[in-house]
């Protein structure tokens, strides 16, 4: 997708700007927030606030620059407000934030009613590519169109949002120009090793503890494997829900099965579902049926009822996309 020359206006235009991810993130959020954050400081613009609800997950804090993200947003209005990796304000976990413009940068799917929304109405100008592996490839694209040259941080935080939603360069999603793009961050800077140390080879002993609790969980049945992370694991290891973050990595890992589900449980009769699919099923679609959203092959949402009842009907909402697949 090619950056409009609206949106490049809006930027050069204007001289103070508010970027947000979405709650809960990762990081493809966090490190798109930091990377056109430090960019538009590139461009001279020292009034950029990176915001992010619920901050860094302490295993994004290795990332250039994160210390500057704040939780609160500014209580004066800015001139662009930046909503990344999300495309509606409800992900961003705020109820308002002021801006005279807005301007969304995101790869995922937007709701059915977009168009009819306040913020699409408001939007001065958007970038949404649902076929991005990452929106950290927008983010490129973006600062690439603002002339606006990669050093070293900007590529981390770049390479650490490709890494993160293409899994490591494993998905479908990893695509010629996903690569391309790596490969001149890591010529920019980035060192692929330190960076995949911190992901994934830096993990906190309580949060194995916990992934061995909820692996004791697993089971697998018509094509779905799924795992459960109950409130009282999370009370015996001391852990909180962001180190259950890559969990529905695991059962999908099991062979011959379509479709993996994490069951976590965030108050009583409620549940935060993860799914991921091996690249047939659709479970957006599914997610959606339930009040989420997400990507073809990666979505979630959150569903009231005993565990019991949040199987059945999200089991047999998997089931059904699995029969019509064939």
């Amino acid at each position: 997708m090619k950056i409009s020359s609206k949106l490049l206006n809006v930027i050069r235009q204007n001289k103070s700007f508010l970027i947000v991810g979405h709650i809960n993130p990762e990081g493809d959020a966090i490190g798109s927030v930091l990377a056109l954050a430090l960019g538009l400081k590139k461009m001279g613009n020292n009034n950029t606030y990176p915001l992010s609800k619920d901050g860094v997950p302490e295993i994004l804090k290795f990332l250039p620059s994160s210390r500057t993200i704040k939780q609160t947003p500014p209580k004066k209005e800015v001139d662009v407000l930046c909503i990344v990796d999300c495309n509606t304000l409800e992900r961003t976990g705020f109820k308002e934030l002021k801006a005279k413009h807005t301007v969304i940068i995101d790869h995922h799917i937007p709701p059915d009613d977009a168009d009819k929304s306040e913020l699409y109405r408001k939007s001065a100008a958007s970038v949404i590519d649902t076929g991005a592996a990452a929106t950290g490839m927008l983010i490129y694209k973006l600062l690439s169109a603002l002339k606006i040259s990669i050093d070293k941080n900007i590529a981390t935080n770049l390479y650490t949002a490709l890494l993160v939603d293409t899994g490591g360069f494993r998905y479908s999603n990893t695509s010629p120009e996903a690569l391309k793009i790596a490969c001149h961050l890591i010529q920019a800077g980035a060192r692929p090793w330190d960076i995949a140390k911190e992901l994934y080879e830096s993990i906190p002993f309580k949060s194995m503890k916990l992934l061995g609790l909820s692996l004791a969980t697993l089971d697998k049945k018509d094509g779905i494997a799924w795992i459960t992370a109950a409130t009282d694991m999370f009370k015996k290891t001391g852990t909180t829900y962001e180190d259950s973050e890559d969990f529905v990595d695991f059962p999908r890992k099991v062979k011959d099965i379509e479709v993996a589900v994490f069951f976590r449980e965030d108050d009583k009769n409620v549940f935060k579902l993860s799914l991921r699919s091996k690249g047939r099923i659709n479970v957006e679609k599914i997610a959606k049926s339930f009040g989420g959203g997400g990507h073809f092959a990666a979505a979630g949402c959150k569903i009231k009822g005993t565990l019991q009842e949040v199987q059945k009907k999200v089991f047999a909402e998997v089931r059904k996309a699995i029969k019509d697949a064939k």
